[in-house]
């Protein structure tokens, strides 16, 4: 294999879920990461799926918006990069892969652990903004942070710099798996990010994590207003029938 047929020009993805796009993303987009993160890992929670945890860390935060109480979720876009700083003899890699970009994309981005460069900027924003991409997730820097501020485009990422990646590494391909932090993340992955991090909902259990979380938050709403209403902790946990809240 050459340094040209490394670079997959084409990678048709099929749309793995019942529910359509638009609304699956809605439905994530109201629980937050710690919700998720529950159903999936936490045994106290009823019904949970007995997996590993999939946050991807402390260190991957959003640094160009101020999210708040907000959760950003999106289908994944996989991104690998590998160190390579001689010249790339192939043309317009990156406008290639950025013709690939979707509505409703999250770009989730393997630096191979770069501790310098930056994997997005302004210009890549704008693109992604225009073709209908959530946000971006990057296992390492991300650059012109403040243009990308002023966009209010959601950038998760380790660290921000000036230094360009094509500088001294080189795009393998995208759309194919790659591993942030001992997680897998697969193409058509849910990726949800708020002020706490970023989870990954692998799509095998997507559209089950997603009903355990509609089913999770209305206990708590339940719950929370047994509580508001007057009850003990105790006694809204025994009448909701839960050993903790």
């Amino acid at each position: 294999m050459n340094r040209e047929d490394e670079i997959t020009r084409q990678r048709e993805i099929t749309y793995p879920y019942s529910i359509e796009s638009d609304e699956m993303i809605a439905r994530f987009e109201k629980f937050y990461t710690s919700a998720i993160i529950d159903v999936m890992i936490n045994p106290k929670i009823d019904g949970y799926l007995k997996m590993n945890s999939t946050w991807l860390g402390k260190d991957i935060k959003c640094l160009t918006k101020d999210i708040k109480r907000d959760a950003v979720a999106g289908f994944a876009f996989t991104i690998q990069w590998i160190t390579d700083p001689s010249p790339d003899e192939r043309e317009h890699v990156g406008e290639t892969m950025l013709s690939q970009y979707f509505k409703n994309a999250m770009l989730v981005v393997d630096t191979g652990n770069d501790p310098e460069s930056g994997y997005l900027g302004e210009l890549n924003t704008n693109a992604m903004m225009q073709n209908g991409v959530r946000g971006s997730v990057i296992d390492g820097g991300s650059r012109d942070s403040g243009f990308v501020k002023m966009m209010d485009f959601p950038v998760f990422c380790k660290f921000t710099t000036p230094i360009d990646a094509y500088m001294k590494n080189r795009l393998r391909g995208y759309n194919l798996p790659i591993y942030i932090n001992g997680v897998t993340i697969e193409p058509m992955d849910i990726i949800v990010g708020d002020s706490d991090g970023v989870v990954v909902v692998p799509k095998a259990v997507a559209e089950e994590v997603l009903l355990l979380c509609e089913k999770f938050a209305k206990f708590e709403d339940d719950t929370r207003e047994l509580i508001k209403s007057g009850m003990s902790a105790l006694d809204a946990a025994l009448k909701m029938g839960a050993k903790e809240l």
